[in-house]
This record gives C-alpha cells, sequence and structure tokens, in this order.
C-alpha cells in the first residue's frame, strides 16, 4: 500500500508496538526449529549488488541515482506519460532534492496533502498523481533492471535455508523469489501466500524460508475488497512468463508497496500481520545477516522493530554486515552494541571469507 488517504493522526507508536507484539507464544508454532535462525535482511544495496548488475545500462536503483536512472531509462509507451511528468517535477528542484528519491518523494505528497487540507479549489498537483505516478515510475524502472534475470549470488545465498530462517526484504522487486524458484520446483514447494507469511495456511510442509517483504511486493494485488494482499501468480513457473512487475493505475493512492513516506501506516490493513510475522521471526532469530540496508533515518519504524525484536542489544546474536559504506556497517554496530560482529564490503568478499559458524551450518561449501 502506496498509502491510504489519511483519516486522522497516526496510531501511537506504543499502540503499534502492542499490535505487532501480542500475541508472540504463537511464534515459531509448528516449524520444527532445531537449527539456530537466520534473519536476512535485505535492502536496496543487495538489489544493486546482484551477479548481474553490470550487464545492462539500468542498474537497481538507490535513493542517491534513482532520477538519474529514471532520465537514462527508454521507458514502455505505457510508462512514458508518468516517466515525463515526474521528471518534469523534479528536474526544476535544488539538487538536493534529484539527490534523494525519499526526499523528493514525501516532500512532494506532503505538498499536495496540505493544499488539499488548505487551500479550496487547489488546483495543484494532486496525492493522488503525485502517488500514482511515482509508483508506476518505480516499477518501470525495477522491470528494466531486472526483467528476468536471476541472481547467483542470492541462489548461493539462500539455496540450503530452512524454515526456522527468514529473509525479511524491503524491496519490491522480485530478486528474492527468482533466486528460490529453481530450488522450490525442485522440492516441489507450492507458490502461496503462505511463502510470505500472508495470511492462510500452507498447503504443503517444506523445509523452506519464509519471505517477508515488509514493504510490499511488485508482484502483489489487492484482492476485490482491497483488505488483504493476493498474489499475481499462481506458482513458481509463472515468473518465466514475464519480468511480472505490476503497471499500477496512476489514479489510486493505495497500492501494495509502501512508498518512502515519512509516516508508514504499518497498523492498517493486512501490514500489520507482516510486521507481527517479522517481529516474531527476528525474536527467534541467532544471527542477524544484513545486506545493503542502510537503516536510514526515515526508516524509524524499522529501527524500532529491531529494538523491539532483538533483546539486550544483541547480546547472544551472530551480525553479520555487508555494505560497501563504513558508515551504514558503523550505524549496525552502534544499535547491536553486545552482538558477535562481522563486516564486508561486500557479498563477495564475504563468500571469499565465510566465518566458522556460517561453514558449519552450511557445510563445507560455505553457500546457504
Amino acid at each position: 500500500m502506496l498509502a491510504e488517504r489519511r483519516t486522522g493522526g497516526p496510531a501511537p507508536w506504543s499502540r503499534v508496538v502492542y499490535d505487532i507484539t501480542r500475541g508472540t507464544n504463537r511464534a515459531g508454532a509448528g516449524m520444527g526449529i532445531h537449527r539456530d535462525g537466520i534473519a536476512f535482511v535485505l535492502g536496496a544495496g543487495a538489489s544493486r549488488g546482484v551477479s548481474y548488475a553490470n550487464l545492462g545500462d539500468i542498474p537497481s536503483p538507490l535513493d542517491g541515482d534513482f532520477f538519474d536512472l529514471l532520465q537514462r531509462l527508454g521507458p514502455h509507451p505505457k510508462d512514458r506519460e508518468s516517466v515525463d511528468r515526474v521528471l518534469s517535477w523534479v528536474l526544476p528542484l535544488p539538487g538536493e532534492f534529484r539527490c534523494s528519491m525519499e526526499r523528493t518523494f514525501y516532500t512532494l505528497h506532503q505538498q499536495a496533502y496540505l493544499r488539499r487540507h488548505l487551500i479550496t479549489d487547489d488546483k495543484g498537483v494532486g496525492e493522488e498523481e503525485v502517488v500514482g505516478n511515482f509508483a508506476r515510475v518505480v516499477q518501470a524502472i525495477l522491470r528494466a533492471a531486472h526483467g528476468q534475470k536471476i541472481c547467483t549470488f542470492h541462489e548461493k545465498l539462500f539455496g540450503s535455508l530452512g524454515n526456522e530462517d527468514s529473509i525479511v526484504s524491503f524491496n519490491y522487486d522480485l530478486v528474492v523469489e527468482r533466486a528460490l524458484m529453481k530450488r522450490a520446483d525442485r522440492e516441489r514447494v507450492p507458490f502461496e501466500r503462505s511463502r510470505y507469511a500472508l495470511s492462510g495456511p500452507s498447503t504443503r510442509e517444506n523445509d523452506f524460508p519464509t519471505i517477508l517483504k515488509l514493504h510490499g511486493s511488485s508482484n502483489w494485488v489487492w484482492n476485490e475488497s482491497r483488505t488483504d494482499f493476493e498474489l499475481r501468480d499462481k506458482k513458481w513457473k509463472d515468473f518465466e512468463k514475464s519480468p511480472r512487475y505490476m503497471r499500477h493505475s496512476t489514479h489510486r493512492t493505495d497500492f501494495p508497496i509502501f512508498l518512502p513516506f515519512w509516516d508508514k501506516r504499518i497498523e492498517q490493513g493486512p501490514w500489520l500481520g507482516l510486521w507481527r510475522s517479522a517481529y516474531q521471526r527476528l525474536r527467534k532469530a541467532k544471527v542477524l545477516f544484513v545486506w545493503g540496508y542502510s537503516l536510514p533515518v526515515t526508516d524509524i519504524k524499522v529501527r524500532e522493530l529491531l529494538n523491539i525484536s532483538i533483546q539486550d542489544s544483541g547480546r547472544g546474536m551472530k551480525l553479520c554486515i555487508v555494505d560497501p559504506s563504513p558508515q551504514t556497517r558503523q550505524r549496525w554496530r552502534d544499535l547491536l552494541t553486545h552482538a558477535l560482529f562481522w563486516e564486508y564490503r561486500s557479498i563477495q568478499e564475504f563468500f571469499d571469507n565465510r566465518p566458522p559458524w556460517f561453514i558449519l551450518r552450511f557445510g563445507s561449501n560455505g553457500t546457504a
């Protein structure tokens, strides 16, 4: 969901925390946990660092180069109007806006929001126009960056994960799904809502990780009543048909992806169940493996989710950070000061220098 039209203020964070943590006695029920669970946390840097990153002209976007990539994009005719419109809003802005997609988006959105409430018969750009067109261009860039390609790094990392392991992704793209696709087909793992911890039981018991996409996914759609998410695809092989990135309508503000709003309303609709599942999984994890997630200041609720999920500043936990930025690695170190700490500048450096606990868990090849 990019946004519902706002009615009233956000719920107090204490209430949101209560809603997330409620029912934790059910966490892990029926999972048969017998190994130390690993929680992988993926940010934009993980999708930027895919094995095919240098094979095309449009890499997976980061906050700082989103609009540069949008200018280079040769969009599909169905996306051309949205691309032109977003660029017409962005290019006249000062450089500090063009260098941050997040800052630009929430500034434009707040301007439209305030105009709607304060100006009678305002003729300016509306909220639906801002949100809808940004949703369309985000998917256009991701479609160009990833297409139907499969990342061998992600395949290698996730190849032997079990049902006690989780992949917590803040990316809308389908990199994780394509990395798991061959294994899922080989092990006859059904492609269903339970793979994403969406409501509904699994039809089959599998030793397979849960994918938690806390900012939504490019292959989700709303159900008819717009109360829950459905999967666009019915089986893993559907990913072989096309890139599978939704082309959203530009006349709505509620989509099954969160754009970078300053206040993400995670307590509304199906988002709460997803975040509660993430809390339960993170609470049980013994290893936190972070790849390309910078823990930005705008993601206040993510930081607080980690604070309430991981007790005693990470005491007894292993923390592995893969990120080229020393500042990002230090930010994670400062957040979980009691965790045992490993840091790497790239995923290849990690594979070349796998820590003993990773080899012990996944064998002498040291690949998950």
